[in-house]
């Protein structure tokens, strides 16, 4: 099949006719999830709850309501169609840890779902530009540089209690809203299950960012990940780059993470 008629079909491909991870179908999982709209796995693969919250978009966005990712909803979406058939898929499981589905209240994800319905022009917002840390933190760009080290060297780990030990709970976690300690640690713990190998390259440096509570710093990164699965086998193995963004309070001697979200950087 020639090379432009792949990618055509990738376009307009049904949602409910997927069942390999598809990178055109996580892309839209990851802008929806953005925009409040879906609420489950970040995996490529489709679901009822996914062919009904594309409809939800195409409806407040005007276009036709067919559930399928057609060249509107992925322009609206910015969904990068046209490099799609270049990209290796990821496994058809949750890849990185923010791909779980939410674990917010019915309530509050309804919530969510009707503000997004009620604002259709509303996008998602990125992070401010890189400024100083607030003077009471007292923090050095070497300082946090090391914690962030630390935390993906630990992260790369099998102990479970080392790689919580950098939160303070309760935290706000990815997509979850705020979390107790008991929350993720079961969520480490499946995560390093299902990816038992993880190499993380940090490929940026840490920059800072202003917070509107003097007792808080949010910094901002970028990492390479490669993960490998109990058989090592490709169909098994994830590699690509997430930014990263933490917010972070001083605890007596220690730097604590109270708040963390990540989205994968598309190549």
């Amino acid at each position: 099949m020639p090379r432009l008629l792949t990618i055509m079909l990738l376009v307009v491909l049904p949602l409910s006719g997927v069942v390999r991870a598809d990178e055109t179908v996580r892309q839209v999982q990851e802008e929806l999830r953005k925009r409040n709209l879906y609420f489950g796995n970040i995996d490529g693969q489709s679901s009822p709850g996914l062919v009904d919250a594309v409809k939800r978009y195409q409806s407040r966005k005007g276009f036709a309501v067919t559930g399928k990712v057609d060249h509107d909803t992925a322009t609206s979406l910015h969904v990068e169609t046209t490099t799609v058939a270049a990209v290796a898929s990821l496994p058809d499981v949750p890849v990185l840890k923010s791909d779980t589905a939410s674990a917010l209240p019915e309530s509050q994800r309804l919530a969510l779902q009707r503000e997004a319905e009620e604002k259709p022009d509303l996008t998602p917002t990125a992070p401010p530009p890189a400024e100083s840390p607030p003077p009471g933190q007292d923090l050095s760009p070497e300082r946090v540089s090391k914690f962030v080290q630390d935390y993906l060297r630990d992260g790369e780990t099998s102990d479970i209690s080392k790689q919580i030990s950098y939160y303070a709970f309760p935290i706000r976690y990815f997509d979850h809203g705020t979390v107790s300690q008991e929350f993720v640690t079961k969520d480490t713990a499946n995560y390093v299950k299902r990816w038992p190998e993880r190499k993380y390259t940090l490929t940026s440096p840490v920059t800072f960012f202003a917070s509107d509570n003097d007792t808080e710093t949010n910094v901002e990164f970028t990492i390479a990940f490669e993960l490998h699965s109990a058989d090592r086998t490709t169909k098994n193995k994830a590699v690509g780059r997430t930014r990263n963004w933490w917010t972070i309070r001083r605890n007596a001697d220690d730097l604590k993470i109270v708040a963390i979200r990540e989205a994968r950087v598309r190549e």
